[in-house]
């Protein structure tokens, strides 16, 4: 298990035990998660050190200061939204002023379901094609690959 692995199972294990018990193994998604929280961030990482050329006068020091922040943004960003998630029975949607019931539920309802397909206890032809759509709405491209609900995934199963 790599460095990010361990920080979601010790954030889990602190923050959301009663998830980590409906774990069917643990270590294996854990391992996983770390893997895929590793991938994600060397994509991003690569892909804006490419987009973003050195500039003019900087020294060597000055860039590698710069690529290294670049970095640790990426990776906390990337940790917020795979891996720090918020606290069983934390009011997470609750709280938002903005969310009617019916969102707070069907949000809820997505976050539920999104789990079940990353952690591998259901899979994407489980779900009709309204609800897939349900679940693929605003997700961010990396967790829909996570949960089987890339084009590509979909695709390959026939689903899409």
């Amino acid at each position: 298990m790599n460095q990010y692995g361990r920080i979601a199972e010790q954030h889990w294990q602190d923050h959301r035990p009663q998830r980590v018990a409906e774990l069917t193994n643990p270590e294996e998604f854990f391992t996983d998660l770390g893997v895929d929280v590793q991938r994600e961030v060397q994509e991003r990482w690569t892909s804006q050190r490419m987009a973003v050329s050195a500039l003019v006068g900087e020294s060597y020091l000055e860039r590698l200061g710069r690529l290294t922040q670049s970095r640790w943004e990426i990776e906390g960003e990337v940790l917020r939204e795979l891996v720090l998630l918020p606290a069983d029975g934390e009011p997470d949607l609750d709280d938002d002023p903005f969310l009617s019931p019916e969102e707070i539920d069907e949000e809820q309802w997505r976050e539920f379901h999104l789990l079940e397909l990353i952690a591998g206890r259901t899979r994407a032809a489980a779900f009709s094609a309204e609800e897939r759509a349900r679940l693929r709405a605003g997700a961010v491209p990396r967790l829909l690959e996570l949960a089987g609900l890339s084009d590509e995934a979909l695709r390959s199963e026939g689903l899409l």
